[in-house]
């Protein structure tokens, strides 16, 4: 198993839109037969910041299989134009 996490910035002015296009993007990430949980949360201190944590079954099953199929457009569409910058993106193994 491998742990996804990927932290956003929203555009300023945009932060609960993007909190809720997460959400809903949630779903399609769901959908993926080799993602085995997704959920995302919200930085208490900057309100604009959120993280989302997806656990697949393997580094391949999210960079190769899900990232190269047409559930990452349709999750993307979700958050497209509400986050800044290039979201942050590490792959975690238990150690």
């Amino acid at each position: 198993m491998v742990t996804e996490i990927a932290v956003f910035n929203a555009v300023p002015g945009k932060e609960d839109e993007l909190g809720l296009a997460i959400i809903r993007g949630l779903e399609v990430i769901r959908n993926h037969p080799e993602c085995i949980s997704s959920h995302s949360t919200r930085c208490l201190e900057q309100r604009g910041r959120y993280m989302l944590t997806n656990v697949w079954t393997s580094l391949e099953a999210h960079t190769v299989d899900f990232r190269g199929g047409s559930l990452f457009a349709q999750w993307r569409n979700q958050i497209n134009g509400l986050f800044e910058g290039t979201p942050e993106v590490f792959h975690y193994e238990v150690y």
